[in-house]
Formats: structure tokens, C-alpha cells, sequence
């Protein structure tokens, strides 16, 4: 009897077992189809926070209204949703389905699954619309609300560990429309950027434009560098915050470049990292880098009470954020966001719901960015470059490393880049680079060159300089054609070397090939000849041979350290050279050529301040009579080497050579 009980107990327990085991429909109930499709549709309709044409059992229209209402405080945040298992019931048109959710918040993306239910009405399977189906916890009483954290930014950091770009505090300049408005407003908004110094009719259009409420940014400034007048300008205040700014106005505008609100292209292709009114890098170090700089914001999603208005809300990113900023304002305040002043379509008195928080994570500082640049000469460079006339530019290289220390721009080069990414031809600066070429021909500083008055080929004629000494004219050793800068002695050997020769030697020397530096920098550009005469030309750093003061400072520490240097900025970038390496005895006649080029020749001017140099003028342009570029390149015995290039300049020992020495005072 007791062994037919324990059987009897055994076989409840497997058949217990068995239908705990039993798998739930595959099929829907009463020969229904399948609901993929529909629950496809409702997914996507989700996904771009749009039910008004979904699959719903419900009016969509009344649920698009109360999707706008759940997900207005998400600062615009669209989740994606794709579809899980459907399960359906076994005698009923009914099913539960599950839903994947995915926010692409700033931070990392939001996910969670949530359980749906489905029903069939006799036209198809239809989504029982609730706010639980966007969240579980969400009801007619509450919503979603985002707040965003930014990280505190990454500094820049220069040689010695100076700082180049660091974290200082700052006063926001703008009117307050709550203190001004009408016609006052934009009156006062024309007073301030006239005392700030902004363009007015663009600041007044801004003000015009904006809310009733809205704080309008005019511009930031350094603490303590706000004028005095902004005070008697009715509506204008200034609130103090933080900011990343270089330790001096105006360093290195064109290598460091800015920090400001996002744009629409940068939000947009952050795949949900930036949102309106993030500060990012707008240009230069600042942008490249700007995912290091920026860190990692910290985001909280919280479940809130619904708060009432007479506004019209939407499930648009553009009505969501309307709540709290405008598009002339300056950063949006999220926290003010946050607080619960979101518009609804509903009249009916909020519930009082404690919050909840649902998602949160915590902001990651951003990384410092390690440069190679020196405060102090770069400093000096922008002093000593802020009294040339006309477009000029200037970059100082260590040659024991290949970091640029110094690059610096004229006024007259109007933001351009023209130090690291300038393309002109360096003229006869390039002779080093042919010498080279020459040398591994069996040159020797002594070799005897032909220095003629003019020469001839392919029907060009090439002559000298102006002012060459008539002395010098004949037959003279290589140190002289250099130290002289004689054309014609190099041009008559046009037939020596080959156009590929010529561009192995340059690039021996840095010049001429492509390097990822980290930052936008022209390295050189020696084309192939097409002609003997291009050849002729580029034996004198023309006929297409172009450079930049980087790529030319990078040739004269190419001969200082007697290896091929490439110049690099930053330091978690550093190119490594695919060229020809420089023998020992290659270099030491480079060095033997520049120092004689010192010693008796162009480079004079900086006899006692310079090892090495060369100088150069270059032809741009038609006519009969052509401008030139002036350059002059040089390296000292305390490691560093210089190019400076003036735009129009008569020569460079007369004009270039000048910089060079306040550069090196």
C-alpha cells in the first residue's frame, strides 16, 4: 500500500512536471494569423516616438497626445525599439509580446524589456495601449524626465607640463528678457555688443527672436574682464560659471582652436553622445580630440509627476527641449528642465508622485591632451609675429625629438594656418634638400659646380638672383653655390639626378610625404617632374615644390640631429619616418654646407646666434615682373631649429632673417 502511494505520488509529481514544461502557444487561438508584422509596426512606431498611425486598439490620436506628455522632459532622446517573443493564449484572440528598449543617452544607451499586450479585434492585432508599454513603472500620473551632466572638460598641456588650455571661470554675457522686453530689449541688446564688442544687428536679431523669457547669450568672458558699462544696460547680467579657455587670450588660435555650443552636424553625427547645448571643440585640437577632452556626461532618468500648462506638447525633439531654452539662448539649463516644467496638453490637476529614478549614471572626466608646444616661445613667437606686416608665419622644432615648440601666424595671414599647413614654395631653402640628392651622386662640400650668369633648358631661361656677386659667378665648390644660393649651379645639373632621386632625398630630409601628425600639417609636396624644366625649377624649390614653415623647420632638424625628423604636436601621435634614413657622412656635409652658409654667405645676419642656416626666395605668380616669398631656415646649439616665411618679402636674409634673430634674442 505504501509503494502504490509513493507511485501514485510520482506519477503527480511528472505529470506536475510535464506541464510545468509544456511550452505556450506558437500559434494564435481560433486560426488567427500571426501578429510579427503588427508588432513590427508598433516597434517602429515607438522607436521614432510616433503612434498616430501605429496598430493600436485605442484612439492613436489620444495616444500620440499622452506619448508626448510621457517622454517631453527626455531632451529630445528617441529610444530604439525591435521586437522580442510573442506568446500567445491558447483560447483567447489575445497575446503578450516583449519589447526591447534602447535610449541613446549621452552616457551609455538605456535598456530594459517590457511586456505588451496584444489583442485581435477582428481587423488585425492591435497594441492595448498604456504608459506602462513605454515603461513599466509610467501611469496616467507620471512621465519621464532626462537630466544631463556634463563632465568636467580635459585640459591641454604643454612641454614642462604647462597648461596651456585649463579650466577658469568665466561671466556669461546676455540679456535677461524677464527684466526687458519689446523694443527696449533689442535697444539694449545693440548697447551691449556695442560695449562687448559683438556684431550688433546679428545679437539684436537674436534677442528679437527669443522667448519672453529667455536668457540671451551676447558672449563669455574672463572673470574680471567684463566692462563696467554692461551694468547701466537695462536687462543686461552676467552669470558666473566655468570654462575651459587658454591661459592667455589668443594662444595658438589656429592649433588649440575653440570650445562652443554644438552644432546640428556635430549632434547629429555623436550618435546620441552631444546634445543641444553641450559645449564641444568647434575647431582645431579642441575638435579632433574633443571625445578625449569631453569625458563621459552623467545622466539620470527619473519618473515625475506630470505637471499641467495650456501649452501644446509633442513627442518632437524640438517641443520637448521648448519648455526650457531657445535657440538664441545660451547653454540650455537642464536642471531647470528636470525640475517638471514641461508643457501638457492636459487639463486635469497633476497627481503629487514621488520621484523615482530609474536610469543613472555618473559623469567621467575627460583626459588631458599632451602637446609638444612651449608656453613661452610660443608665446614669444605670436609677440615678435604680431609686429610683421603682411602674411607671415613661423614654427620652432627641437630637433632632438621632432616636437614643435612654437608655431605663430602674422595679423596679415588673417586665421589662416599658413605655419603648419601653408603651401608655398620654399625656394632656394629646398637647395638642402637637392644638395642631398648631389651628394649621394659623390658630391663634397668641394665639389667644383658651374655658377653661370644664366642657363637654358628645354627653352626657359634661369638666372640668378638680383644681387648675386658678380665674384661668385664661375666655377665654384657646392659650399659656395649653397652659402651664395647660386641657381644656375644647380640648375646645370638638372641632368645629374633623377626627378625620383630628388624626392628621395627630400623625404630624407621630412619632406614630401604624408604623415598622420594628429593635427591638419603640410609636410611638403615634391611632385614627380613632367618636364626637364619642372625639373630644372624644382632643383631650386619651385616648379610645384611646396612647404610649409613646419615642413621646413622639419628639414633643418632633419640636418641638425642627422636622422629624418618629423615634426609632431601631439604626443600620443608621433609619425615614424618610411624614408631613406641620412647616413653620418650625408649629414655631416649638410651641416658643413649650412654652417658655411653662416659663416660666409646668405646667412650671415645670424652669424653668433645660429649653427646652421639657409636662406630663400621664391617666384609666385605671372607677369614679367613676379613677387617672392622670403624664407630663411636655421638650427642652433640649444636644440632648436627655425623657418620663417614672409609673404612679398625681398629676400630672406633681409627679411626673414631679421625674425629669426628677436625670435632667438
Amino acid at each position: 500500500m505504501v509503494r502504490l502511494r509513493r507511485g501514485l505520488l510520482a506519477l503527480v509529481l511528472l505529470v506536475a512536471v510535464l506541464a510545468g514544461c509544456t511550452k505556450a502557444p506558437s500559434k494564435p487561438a481560433l486560426n488567427l494569423p500571426v501578429a510579427d508584422d503588427s508588432l513590427t509596426a508598433i516597434a517602429t512606431a515607438l522607436s521614432a516616438l510616433d503612434v498616430s498611425s501605429a496598430p493600436l486598439s485605442s484612439s492613436p490620436t489620444a495616444a500620440q497626445t499622452e506619448l508626448g506628455l510621457l517622454v517631453a522632459g527626455m531632451d529630445g532622446i528617441k529610444p530604439t525599439v525591435t521586437t522580442g517573443p510573442i506568446t500567445y493564449d491558447s483560447t483567447n484572440p489575445t497575446a503578450s509580446a516583449v519589447l526591447h528598449y534602447s535610449w541613446a543617452m549621452p552616457s551609455a544607451p538605456w535598456t530594459y524589456d517590457v511586456t505588451v499586450p496584444l489583442v485581435h479585434n477582428g481587423q488585425g492585432w492591435k497594441l492595448d495601449w498604456s504608459p506602462a508599454v513605454v515603461l513599466p513603472q509610467l501611469n496616467a500620473t507620471n512621465r519621464l524626465v532626462h537630466a544631463h551632466t556634463t563632465a568636467q572638460r580635459g585640459a591641454i598641456i604643454g612641454a614642462n607640463n604647462q597648461a596651456l588650455v585649463e579650466q577658469f571661470t568665466v561671466v556669461k554675457v546676455g540679456i535677461d528678457k524677464t527684466r526687458v522686453s519689446g523694443a527696449a530689449a533689442v535697444a539694449s541688446a545693440r548697447a551691449l555688443a556695442g560695449v562687448v564688442g559683438i556684431d550688433p544687428d546679428k545679437y539684436a536679431t537674436q534677442v528679437a527672436n527669443s522667448s519672453d523669457k529667455a536668457f540671451v547669450l551676447a558672449i563669455t568672458l574672463r572673470q574680471g574682464s567684463v566692462p563696467a558699462l554692461v551694468a547701466s544696460i537695462g536687462g543686461a547680467v552676467g552669470i558666473e560659471g566655468k570654462s575651459m579657455l587658454p591661459v592667455t587670450d589668443g594662444l595658438a588660435p589656429e592649433i588649440i582652436g575653440t570650445i562652443g555650443d554644438a552644432t546640428n552636424e556635430i549632434i547629429a553625427s555623436s550618435k546620441g553622445a552631444v546634445l543641444s547645448g553641450d559645449q564641444v571643440g568647434l575647431a582645431g585640437l579642441q575638435r579632433r580630440y574633443d571625445a578625449q577632452l569631453r569625458g563621459t556626461p552623467g545622466d539620470k532618468v527619473t519618473v515625475a509627476g506630470r505637471r499641467t500648462t495650456t501649452s501644446t506638447s509633442s513627442a518632437s525633439p524640438s517641443a520637448s527641449r521648448s519648455a526650457s531654452t531657445s535657440s538664441a539662448t545660451s547653454t540650455p539649463d537642464r536642471t531647470a528642465s528636470a525640475s517638471g516644467a514641461t508643457p501638457s496638453t492636459s487639463a486635469t490637476a497633476a497627481a503629487s508622485v514621488t520621484p523615482v529614478v530609474v536610469y543613472t549614471t555618473n559623469p567621467v572626466q575627460g583626459k588631458d591632451l599632451v602637446v609638444s608646444l612651449d608656453l613661452d616661445l610660443q608665446q614669444k613667437a605670436e609677440a615678435v609675429m604680431q609686429s610683421v606686416a603682411g602674411p607671415a608665419a613661423v614654427a620652432i622644432i627641437r630637433p632632438s625629438t621632432g616636437g614643435i615648440l612654437a608655431v605663430a601666424n602674422s595679423p596679415g595671414s588673417a586665421g589662416q594656418p599658413d605655419a603648419t599647413f601653408g603651401q608655398y614654395a620654399p625656394g632656394s631653402t629646398f637647395k638642402i634638400a637637392t644638395s642631398l640628392a648631389l651628394i649621394r651622386k659623390g658630391f663634397t662640400a668641394d665639389t667644383i659646380m658651374n655658377c653661370t650668369s644664366s642657363v637654358n633648358v628645354d627653352g626657359q631661361r634661369f638666372k640668378n638672383y638680383a644681387d648675386f656677386p658678380s665674384s661668385k659667378i664661375g666655377r665654384i665648390p657646392l659650399k659656395d653655390a649653397v652659402a651664395q644660393s647660386c641657381n644656375t649651379a644647380f640648375i646645370n645639373e638638372y641632368g645629374t639626378i633623377s626627378g625620383p632621386e630628388l624626392q628621395a632625398a627630400a623625404a630624407s630630409l621630412g619632406v614630401g610625404i604624408d604623415y598622420d601628425a594628429g593635427f591638419p600639417v603640410n609636410y611638403g609636396i615634391v611632385p614627380k617632374p613632367a618636364s626637364s624644366a619642372q625639373k630644372a625649377q624644382e632643383f631650386i624649390g619651385q616648379g610645384g615644390v611646396l612647404a610649409s614653415p613646419v615642413t621646413m623647420a622639419g628639414l633643418a632638424s632633419s640636418v641638425a640631429a642627422g636622422r629624418t625628423v618629423i615634426p609632431y604636436l601631439v604626443e600620443e601621435t608621433k609619425p615614424t619616418s618610411t624614408a631613406a634614413p641620412i647616413t653620418a657622412a650625408e649629414d655631416a656635409t649638410l651641416q658643413q654646407l649650412m654652417a658655411y652658409t653662416v659663416a660666409t654667405g646668405s646667412g650671415r645676419v645670424l652669424k653668433g646666434l645660429a649653427l646652421g642656416a639657409k636662406t630663400g626666395t621664391a617666384e609666385y605668380g605671372t607677369g614679367a615682373s613676379l613677387p617672392t616669398h622670403a624664407w630663411m631656415i636655421c638650427f642652433t646649439g640649444s636644440d632648436l631649429a627655425i623657418a620663417v616665411w614672409v609673404k612679398d618679402g625681398a629676400s630672406g636674409s633681409g627679411v626673414a632673417g631679421p625674425i629669426i634673430k628677436q625670435l632667438l634674442a
